[in-house]
């Protein structure tokens, strides 16, 4: 049935109609602040222990300062024409990426540095690093002595970043102290292998004072399944390995004993110790090498897509919001977001936060079934032609109402009223015209009755009725007969009226309940009045007698 344009059609809450935009603007607020950030990592440590890793016949090598090798060759440090000899023996390797610090002189003589720097000459394809350290919470420089920096082919920094929690999930391929110089270790080691030419930028000098800058954010490359680089203990590498093992191959040379060395906590190692920086380079460099390396979005990226990703979803289940299964529905789209990260993590090697997505279309799915239940329950209560309160609606509030008035000792008004000649009115004009006439009636007495804790219903075809806690019969005479000159005003044809418009009767009943008072008897005094007010011609209030 087409809606009469006078009759304004009954409009969804603010929140309803602000959903969406709320939506938005929550998910924004939650990316952008991070306050969600430790279940993002969570969910990444969960999603990238899953990721699977194969070996591969390039797979690097790391020849570990492990457990065993400390045991036979006794307390670390070690001499370091040691380590002059395994880096000559490295001589056909494509890269070596020595992981290990040398920032300090050999005091005794100059002679091990002096070796150990021609071997890292004569090699030509040593990669030495750059180690960011902690002091006093600005991170510093700590580079090699001047001497190996300079025999090594380039320089390559070390910089992994702890989150909140202290787990290493992320790099950054560009760092360095004033301005980003270095390359990542493994993106330095992986150049020399690839025969690219060194930056002379990286061999800068930046004062201690300036600070320490990355750039290029990528997730390590961590996974399940068997580590990607073979590992080789340091002794059996310098002394019962054949060199061509080492032919066209990327070995890394770090310390992995415990109690040595850089270690850091991983998304991997988190329940069983610490994982070697090194052993985090070896990730990188094999994620850098087959292409597996991830790419976290920016934030700004991550704010965008959140926002298009949970107002196109709100969109397309908004529909569900009025069905019973509105909660399951936007729970399992929750599920949506997840599925896209580790899409991204698995296939396009993007990393895309989820958990604030999945929060916020949570909550819009809560919402929505609150909407429903709303709707149900006003569906309920209301009247399906005219919006006004429905029978059943008016029968609860009546008793109350009149208990409430009696205690309070305050009157209570019920004005009952009946559209003229309504019959002849359907039969004249039809059904359709008769309905349109029940909701201009219904819309003058939404008009007319606008004070709070006043309630107009429709009690059955033609009769209204008015419920008016707090109100004295005057006041009430007084109501009564504004809303029937406004209706009679309206000039709505009736040829079957004498007044040829629409009017209405009304009757009422108003004065503080007393003990003995029920809503049938009050609204039986109403139903008097009305009948008084027919049998004096109609179109007139008529109050009950007290």
């Amino acid at each position: 049935m087409p809606v009469d344009p006078s009759t304004p059609p009954a409009r969804r809450p603010p929140w309803q109609q602000l959903l969406p935009l709320l939506a938005g603007a929550v998910v924004l607020l939650l990316v952008l602040s991070g306050a969600l950030q430790r279940l993002d990592n969570w969910f990444y440590d969960v999603a990238i222990s899953q990721r699977p890793l194969g070996k591969a016949a390039d797979d690097p090598i790391l020849i570990e300062v492990d457990n065993r090798s400390l045991a036979e060759m006794g307390n670390w440090p070690w001499p370091r024409e040691l380590h002059a000899h395994l880096i000559r023996q490295l001589q056909s390797a494509k890269a070596v990426g020595l992981d290990i610090a040398l920032a300090e002189s050999t005091l005794s003589s100059s002679r091990p540095d002096q070796a150990l720097a021609s071997a890292i000459h004569d090699n030509g394809k040593v990669v030495s690093p750059v180690f960011p350290e902690n002091s006093g919470g600005v991170l510093t420089e700590t580079r090699p002595l001047p001497l190996f920096a300079a025999a090594s082919n380039r320089l390559g920094h070390t910089d992994f970043e702890r989150d909140d929690d202290g787990i290493v999930r992320r790099g950054y391929l560009h760092a360095g102290l004033g301005s980003a110089d270095y390359p990542a270790f493994a993106r330095a080691v992986l150049d020399v292998a690839e025969g690219k030419p060194a930056n002379s930028a990286g061999t800068l000098v930046h004062s201690r004072d300036e600070p320490w800058v990355r750039s290029d954010e990528i997730m390590v490359p961590y996974g399940k399944g068997a580590e990607p680089f073979q590992r080789l203990s340091y002794i059996d590498a310098l002394a019962n390995t054949d060199p061509e093992l080492f032919r066209n191959r990327i070995v890394l040379i770090g310390v992995t004993a415990a109690g040595l060395g850089d270690m850091h906590t991983t998304p991997l190692s988190a329940g069983a110790g610490s994982m070697p920086g090194v052993v985090i380079n070896a990730y990188l460099l094999r994620g850098l090498q087959d292409g597996s390396l991830i790419r976290p979005l920016t934030l700004t990226q991550q704010a965008l897509f959140s926002l298009l990703l949970v107002l196109g979803l709100d969109y397309l289940l908004s529909p569900w919001g009025r069905r019973r299964n509105a909660l399951q529905a936007y729970a399992a789209a929750s599920a949506i977001p997840a599925l896209i990260s580790i899409a991204g993590l698995l296939l396009a090697r993007y990393w895309f936060a989820p958990v604030s997505c999945m929060l916020v279309l949570l909550v819009c799915g809560f919402a929505r079934f609150i909407e429903r239940q709303a709707s149900l329950q006003t569906l309920a209560t209301t009247d399906g032609l005219t919006q006004l309160a429905n029978r059943r609606h008016f029968d609860e509030v009546f008793i109350p109402a009149i208990d409430r008035q009696r205690n309070a000792s305050q009157p209570l008004a019920f004005i009952l009223l009946d559209i003229d000649h309504f019959k002849l009115y359907n039969d004249q004009y039809g059904h359709y015209a008769g309905d349109m006439i029940l909701k201009r009636v219904a819309h003058v007495l939404q008009d007319t009755f606008k004070r709070k804790g006043v309630l107009p219903a429709r009690l059955g075809g033609e009769e209204f009725g008015v419920l008016m806690p707090g109100t004295s019969m005057q006041e009430a005479v007084d109501a009564a007969e504004t809303f029937r000159q406004r209706l009679e005003d309206l000039d709505l044809p009736h040829d079957g009226s004498p007044l040829h418009k629409v009017t209405c009767s009304i009757g009422v009943a108003a004065r503080v309940p007393q003990p003995d008072d029920t809503a049938q008897r009050i609204y039986e005094e109403a139903d008097g009045a009305l009948y008084i007010a027919k049998r004096s011609g109609r179109n007139v209030v008529s109050p009950a007698s007290s």
